[in-house]
């Protein structure tokens, strides 16, 4: 997921389905089409790193597989109601829901 080009296009070949059927088994099973849901993904695992890392919100950013730091932190904003750096002051014991 570090990758910052991996796209539905991987993910459907990876999974050995066309992107229209990759779609139509994901979407009701997560909810989001595929491209919200490695977005998502690559969000849940920048949470982790902002807590417990050094680094800086773009390099997590670029580490979880963003290739903008704005885009990164607009969409954390937007999943977690809340902006990266504002995550990050938080305590680990006590992560906001």
């Amino acid at each position: 997921m570090a990758d910052s080009a991996y796209t539905v296009d991987q993910l459907s070949a990876d999974m050995n389905m066309s992107r229209v059927g990759l779609y139509k088994k994901v979407l009701p099973l997560t909810g989001k089409s595929p491209v919200e849901y490695i977005r998502s993904y690559r969000l849940l695992k920048s949470k982790p790193l902002l807590l417990k890392s050094q680094m800086t919100i773009a390099e997590v950013a670029y580490e979880v597989g963003f290739s903008n730091p704005k885009h990164f932190s607009k969409y954390f904003k937007q999943e977690f109601n809340m902006l990266p750096s504002a995550y990050a002051l938080t305590k680990p014991d006590q992560e906001p829901v």
